[in-house]
């Protein structure tokens, strides 16, 4: 009794692990690929050689369709391809053709981002996501897969089946009764006004339901079964079970007429590897220049496994943050990041260079309002700047203060605007006084008459501007533009006279149609400076 019930035990463990391998990774997953192949997200495998377009994968459940994706495939050079992919999402109809995406029949630019959709395109993929719980990756070339929420749990139709859970079961045995993988395929046509596609025959296909393969196909048995048996392949045949990827190798390359043909025994290779990435395996990089080659763009390299979230020179994390599955495609090498500002293929991160309305190399700097920013390997590093502050005297009595303090005052007299008694070389010392008058305009009750500039807070070194524009270095009168050390004086505008100075103090005075005065400081003044005003 005690050995039954290990025996028993064993037994239930081993039906386990073979019923998780049959499922195959594919709990959400549906895809096509090669002169025929098709993998329902049940996991059953089949082949349907149709040339028209098909009803992929859609929400058939309820009234209201939240999605579709049509496909058709065509002879290109004696192989088949998919020629386009359309993805309906609500009343967005997803255009996927080898030359361009469109949207309700316009075309748009990729990246694509709007009404909760997602369409990206790298070297190998178009991508589509959206919100709804539906994802499509198209190769450009022989390979769709779909990718669906559990949400959608029996409520599927299309080639990819009713996602019900069981293999076969309604696909191919409904109520008892058989129905082959041509009868099946043919009842998911999409009939277009004027379409003349002929649908395939019984006996242009055999499938491979039963798991037997064809006499005439046996002496390809052994090479497809011992790439995919082999070590390299380990993890990926512990997770997905390798048997009917097997038989559809053996398939392609008894079809093929050019045995030489790369396409014959790589389409289902490279879905086999797929499937092991997305199923969290590791495949080999099994491509050689002599077998199965791909091409990369600029210096990026082919591999099986990469995380389909790259590291450019503007989203240098990206890779660190990606949830999505790995899949294959053209990367960087390692410690290399994609140039996506001025394109020039992969690149050190210290090479990168910014970009804000133009590029910047590394070290650059702009400055922008009170930003100043520096490239620095593809980053801003950016801090605000100080920025100087400003009293004014305006109309004769409204005064605003360094700290942006207004208040009104009339005088009669000098006064104190700001002074600065620092011994600090930064911020030397000196003292500005304006003189108030009673206005003889009748628009203002105050005037303001005389600037003076007491440089060094020394009574024998003044600068002086009254109200006609006149301008004084103690009592001589001095033409414009004037420089002299550590001073500026000049004509702003016909109504504008503007001093600076080496030392962080500007002063504007305007002379019409009444004087008024704005004197700014840099912040190496602040707390360091006092007056009546």
């Amino acid at each position: 009794m005690r050995w039954r019930c290990v025996w028993l035990c064993f037994l239930a463990i081993v039906i386990d692990v073979q019923a998780r391998l049959v499922r195959n990774h594919v709990s959400s997953i549906c895809s096509t690929w090669g002169r025929e192949h098709f993998k329902t997200f049940d996991g059953d495998m089949y082949q349907f050689p149709g040339m028209c377009e098909y009803n992929l994968a859609s929400d058939c459940h309820e009234s209201y369709q939240e999605f579709s994706v049509h496909m058709k495939r065509e002879e290109n050079d004696g192989d088949p391809t998919v020629s386009y992919v359309v993805v309906t999402i609500n009343d967005h109809s997803f255009h996927l053709s080898k030359s361009q995406v469109t949207v309700n029949s316009l075309p748009v630019k990729m990246p694509y981002h709007n009404a909760g959709v997602q369409v990206e395109k790298n070297a190998v993929y178009v991508k589509l996501q959206s919100k709804v719980g539906i994802t499509v990756m198209w190769n450009g070339d022989d390979a769709v897969m779909v990718e669906l929420d559990n949400d959608y749990a029996n409520r599927t139709c299309g080639l990819c089946g009713d996602f019900n859970g069981v293999p076969v079961y309604n696909e191919f045995i409904h109520k008892g009764r058989k129905t082959s993988p041509i009868e099946f395929g043919n009842k998911q046509k999409v009939h277009r006004p004027n379409d003349d596609c002929e649908d395939p025959y019984e006996e242009e296909t055999e499938s491979l339901e039963a798991g037997t393969v064809a006499d005439s196909c046996k002496e390809f048995q052994t090479t497809c079964d011992q790439i995919l048996h082999s070590a390299s392949w380990s993890s990926c045949t512990k997770l997905i079970n390798p048997e009917l990827y097997i038989q559809a190798c053996v398939q392609d390359m008894c079809g093929c007429t050019n045995r030489t043909n790369d396409f014959c025994v790589c389409s289902t290779l490279s879905e086999f590897s797929r499937q092991c990435s997305h199923a969290g395996g590791q495949p080999p990089n099994w491509r050689t220049p002599q077998f199965c080659a791909k091409q990369c763009p600029f210096n990026m390299v082919y591999e099986e496994s990469g995380s389909p979230c790259m590291d450019t020179c503007t989203y240098q994390d990206t890779s660190s943050l990606c949830e999505d599955h790995k899949m294959d495609g053209c990367f960087c090498p390692p410690g290399t990041v994609f140039d996506d500002i001025s394109m020039r293929g992969c690149i050190a991160q210290s090479e990168c260079q910014c970009k804000h309305g133009k590029i910047y190399d590394s070290g650059e700097v702009y400055r922008e309002d009170r930003v100043e920013c520096m490239c620095l390997e593809g980053r801003w590093a950016c801090k605000s700047l100080q920025m100087p502050a400003t009293c004014a005297v305006e109309e004769g009595s409204h005064v605003t203060t360094f700290d942006g303090k207004t208040y009104t005052f009339h005088g009669d007299c000098y006064y104190t605007l700001a002074k600065v008694e620092s011994k600090d070389e930064a911020s030397p010392a000196f003292t500005i006084l304006v003189q108030l008058v009673p206005c003889a305009n009748e628009e203002f009750d105050t005037c303001l008459k005389t600037l003076k500039i007491l440089l060094n807070n020394d009574r024998n070194n003044v600068l002086m501007f009254t109200s006609d524009g006149t301008v004084k270095q103690n009592t001589q009168t001095i033409s414009l533009p004037y420089h002299s050390g550590d001073l500026n004086i000049f004509h702003a505008s016909s109504f504008h006279i503007l001093l600076q100075t080496s030392f962080g103090l500007q002063i504007q005075v305007q002379h019409v149609p009444i004087m008024q005065v704005y004197v700014s400081l840099d912040q190496s003044y602040r707390a360091k400076t006092r007056g009546e005003f």
